[in-house]
């Protein structure tokens, strides 16, 4: 009979054991799963001078992660670095211009309409330079920019001389142009904490 009382007050004892685990007894806050909740990202530009990140950090080069510090349901713009081609109009930076007179055979013309600056020739090309008649081969080690990336392209064109001017000359239009391979997007960002 003893040993049936004792085998009894042993399983007592380990069950109040085992249900007094289940409380937090130490004086600690409870434990919370963080997630971050992201919009669906947008575009929105080439030019690191006109993105804002709101979030902790303000970060635009990297995803942002929410992070215990941030309460329940807090929201904040995430800004981060994304590479491939931007939207056409920003695929290309113009890194140097030169329209000058020449006395020579106006080939290749421009094409027709166009303005004499290097903003007219790429609307022009459509934004496009991939596969143009017009590239030129150029140092690319005259331009910093170009050293950076190795993906820079010269175009040339020219404007045929005006037939109402006297020893009228044909224009050169001489543009370089970086392409631009990293661009900005933006989603809104929100920080969720769940019970474990």
């Amino acid at each position: 009979m003893k040993k049936i009382t004792f085998l009894g007050t042993a399983f007592l004892g380990v069950f109040l054991l085992g249900a007094c685990a289940g409380f937090n007894t130490d004086g600690q806050a409870p434990r919370y799963r963080v997630s971050t909740e992201r919009e669906p990202a947008y575009y929105l530009g080439t030019d690191a001078e006109k993105v804002q990140d709101t979030c902790p950090g303000n970060d635009i080069l990297t995803q942002y992660n929410c992070s215990k510090k941030q309460e329940n349901g807090f929201v904040c713009f995430d800004v981060y670095m994304a590479q491939g081609s931007p939207a056409p109009q920003q695929r290309y930076t113009l890194l140097s211009q030169k329209v000058e007179k020449q006395s020579v055979s106006p080939e290749p013309q421009c094409p027709a309409g166009m303005k004499p600056d290097c903003d007219s020739f790429l609307k022009e090309m459509k934004y496009n330079l991939e596969f143009s008649w017009y590239l030129a081969n150029f140092p690319s080690s005259s331009f910093e920019q170009c050293r950076e990336t190795y993906d820079c392209k010269r175009i040339d064109c020219f404007l045929p001389p005006d037939p109402t001017e006297e020893n009228a000359q044909a224009t050169l239009v001489s543009c370089v142009y970086k392409r631009n391979q990293v661009f900005f997007v933006g989603s809104d960002v929100t920080c969720r904490q769940t019970p474990r």
